[in-house]
């Protein structure tokens, strides 16, 4: 924990450390541009095209494996500077070729920056403060990367009436942040905070997971092969289903982003109120949300659908307050890392696995591929409702 600071250097490394949030979720951020990069791309599939979308997942992934490594040879302090620079790079690239393999280099770069300090954004509120004040800025992180989220999406969305190059450029946005980490996040900061690790292995780590952690880290997977469709086949979907204002989208996407991380901050109170059941209820809420895409008559309803969807992902505290209460302190750092690994995996292959499903069934369109996601929610409930039945049954008999 930090040794002693003045109340301005105390906001200051707040900041620091919550601006660095604001990235980490935003790959999808270019997702109105999909339609047009497909018209520019008519030799490439449609696969091929949402996957620049889900690219960065796969090298996050990765680069949160490596993380670890790196951070010990060189620090946290210079892992984050280091990450953000090859994520602006990476990010940017994209807006200055017509290249399809430059542009994917760009994204996997980007992913490969974010991945680098991913699990610092919440391990550094965890060196750095205690209590109380950890636990808010806990769930102000995860407001603050689903506001940066649905900001950048706005933006990507207002660059787009240029062309879709343009809308790369909303990573230029990265370069202020490295200069607000670098001088409110200092190395006497990180020297004073700075702790021992344990190196656990993750089959050592396996070992010592309850089965709810392990069942919950493996729907994270799941969640995010079907909540990444909100983004890959929204574009098509509202081409497929003819509404007018379609422009509106990246809009729609950006308000419903935000709507959808109030829920982060009333998290404690729905949880107290669904306990275990927490997870059905996010799944039946995307599930809604789905049907009412499917059947929108207008951009109104199907920005009502995209609201329910974003609600969905109260999943996603809901398995890591899951681990944090679950997991030894030696072993929270790795099983964090494991569930960021799943819900980056699950988007990385989330185009592959709809496109897979529209094979078996024989409809690969963006209505079908809508079809599939809501089905995978009804799996992801009823998997859900047996754990939360099964937990409530072993609470009775002790």
């Amino acid at each position: 924990m930090l040794k002693s600071s003045t109340s301005f250097q105390n906001v200051r490394l707040k900041v620091a450390i919550l601006c660095i949030s604001l990235t980490i979720q935003t790959a999808g951020a270019v997702a109105a541009a999909v339609p047009a990069m497909i018209d520019s791309f008519a030799n490439r599939s449609t696969t091929e095209i949402q996957s620049l979308l889900t690219i960065p997942s796969f090298s996050i992934m990765l680069f949160i494996i490596l993380s670890s490594g790196i951070i010990k040879y060189i620090g946290k302090r210079n892992t984050v500077l280091i990450g953000l620079t090859i994520a602006l790079l990476g990010g940017l690239l994209p807006a200055f070729t017509s290249n399809f393999y430059l542009i994917l280099l760009g994204r996997f770069l980007f992913g490969a920056g974010t991945g680098l300090y991913n699990s610092l954004t919440i391990s550094l509120i965890g060196d750095c403060f205690e209590g109380d004040e950890q636990q808010n800025l806990i769930g102000l992180q995860s407001a603050t990367a689903a506001l940066g989220n649905s900001v950048a999406t706005f933006m990507a969305g207002l660059l787009l009436s240029v062309n879709w190059h343009s809308s790369f450029l909303v990573y230029l946005a990265i370069i202020p942040m490295i200069i607000i980490f670098s001088l409110g996040y200092t190395k006497r900061i990180e020297k004073e905070t700075s702790v021992e690790v344990k190196n656990d292995t993750v089959a050592h780590v396996n070992k010592k997971l309850s089965p709810a952690v392990l069942l919950g880290i493996f729907t994270l997977l799941f969640f995010f092969v079907s909540v990444i469709v909100m983004l890959t086949s929204s574009a098509l979907a509202i081409q497929q289903l003819g509404l007018a204002h379609s422009e509106l989208l990246s809009l729609a996407l950006a308000v419903s982003g935000i709507l959808g991380s109030i829920s982060f901050i009333f998290y404690g109170q729905i949880h107290k109120l669904f306990k275990n059941f927490t997870p059905v209820l996010a799944c039946i809420l995307g599930f809604i949300g789905y049907l009412i895409l499917l059947a929108a008559p207008n951009m109104l309803v199907f920005f009502i659908g995209l609201v329910f969807v974003s609600v969905s992902m109260i999943v996603i505290p809901y398995v890591y307050g899951l681990i944090l209460s679950s997991v030894a302190a030696s072993a929270k750092n790795i099983v964090i890392s494991l569930a960021m690994i799943a819900c980056n995996l699950g988007s990385f292959f989330s185009p592959f696995i709809i496109s897979f499903l529209g094979k078996i069934f024989g409809a690969s369109d963006a209505l079908s591929q809508i079809k599939y996601a809501a089905f995978i929610f009804v799996v992801i409930a009823l998997i859900f409702t047996f754990s939360a039945l099964t937990s409530k049954n072993k609470g009775r008999e002790q």
